[in-house]
């Protein structure tokens, strides 16, 4: 609905003081003759762009404009016959259709052409529209889970556990960039959105308690991988990049274990090693360090393999057939 609006404000040029809207779930959560109630999202839009929202009453039909027989009007008129390229072409030639087709026609009843009633009436009643396309925010509410973070959309955000404790509801609002969390009617957090699948954490957000638990974060390790050099930084990245990074926690455990053990000096080598020929494997980078073949020079060109000793022509394994023929056995050639 909301798009509808903004595609109606841009033609119109300006936005109306007062707006008259029937009982649907998009924009009335509670329909009441005294006492209406807005949805969240329809209520921050009327506010962003000042106008008043009056919801009809229920079972009151002159409370609401009569809009149905100009829904026949377009029927007959524009769509029917026409043939449209995609959907761009289809709103492009409808503003055109009410500007010099519709907008120009003699109304049955006032017997006065729309558009000059609009120029010389309507249109200086309107408050100004600025153009700028408005961001539509979905709402959600979530319970905080006891690792503080609450699930939306398929990905995980912190919750500062100073605000908000595990249990109880947030309110969640979805942009195209940012999603902001709510509760009891006061910001207490804005991540950036994430894909499906993706996690925000920000380590700040946990208790003192339970900073131990904060290192245990893929975003975690691979911030105490680069306290140990580059390229340990460097495979870290690497070993967490795929769908599921919490997978290898315990892989960066061992990583950072065996630079405590071989100094961080010989682990910043061998990960060097392993990064030249692409191994992401934290056993293979943990025998380099037991050999010691970090210190070794990988040489540049790699001598080939030696012809095999007992190797036969495939000539060898042909067998005879009565009719004439040969067939090898196995495939061999």
């Amino acid at each position: 609905m909301i798009a509808g609006l903004e595609g109606a404000w841009e033609f119109f040029g300006g936005i109306p003081k007062y707006l008259v809207v029937d009982n649907f779930p998009a924009a009335v959560a509670g329909a009441d003759s005294l006492h209406p109630r807005l949805t969240r999202g329809f209520l921050e839009y009327s506010q962003h762009r000042g106008f008043i929202t009056d919801p009809a009453r229920v079972r009151h039909p002159r409370d609401k404009p009569h809009v149905e027989r100009g829904i026949l009007y377009v029927r007959e008129r524009f769509f029917k016959g026409a043939e449209f390229r995609n959907l761009a072409h289809l709103r492009e030639e409808s503003a055109r259709w009410c500007r010099d087709v519709a907008g120009q026609r003699t109304h049955g009843t006032t017997r006065r052409k729309p558009l000059q009633v609009f120029l010389d009436e309507e249109r200086e009643t309107l408050a100004p529209w600025d153009g700028e396309p408005y961001e539509v925010t979905h709402w959600r509410m979530a319970k905080v889970h006891p690792d503080h973070h609450v699930a939306c959309q398929y990905a995980l955000y912190s919750v500062p556990s100073s605000l908000c404790a595990p249990g109880q509801k947030v309110e969640i609002g979805l942009g195209s960039k940012l999603v902001r969390i709510f509760h009891r009617g006061q910001l207490i957090k804005v991540h950036p959105r994430q894909p499906r699948g993706g996690r925000s954490t920000d380590i700040s957000d946990y208790p003192q308690e339970l900073s131990a638990y904060a290192r245990r974060t893929p975003e975690g390790i691979k911030r105490r991988a680069a306290e140990q050099g580059p390229a340990v930084a460097e495979f870290a990245d690497h070993l967490f990049d795929g769908p599921l990074p919490w997978a290898k926690i315990r892989q960066g455990h061992k990583l950072l274990r065996l630079g405590l053990r071989y100094t961080p000096e010989r682990l910043q080598a061998a990960c060097r090693k392993a990064l030249a020929v692409d191994l992401i494997d934290v056993r293979r980078v943990e025998r380099i360090l037991l050999q010691a073949l970090e210190q070794q020079e990988t040489p540049e060109h790699l001598q080939p393999l030696p012809a095999g000793r007992f190797a036969r022509p495939g000539a060898v394994f042909a067998l005879a057939t009565g009719n004439g023929h040969q067939s090898t056995r196995g495939g061999l050639l």
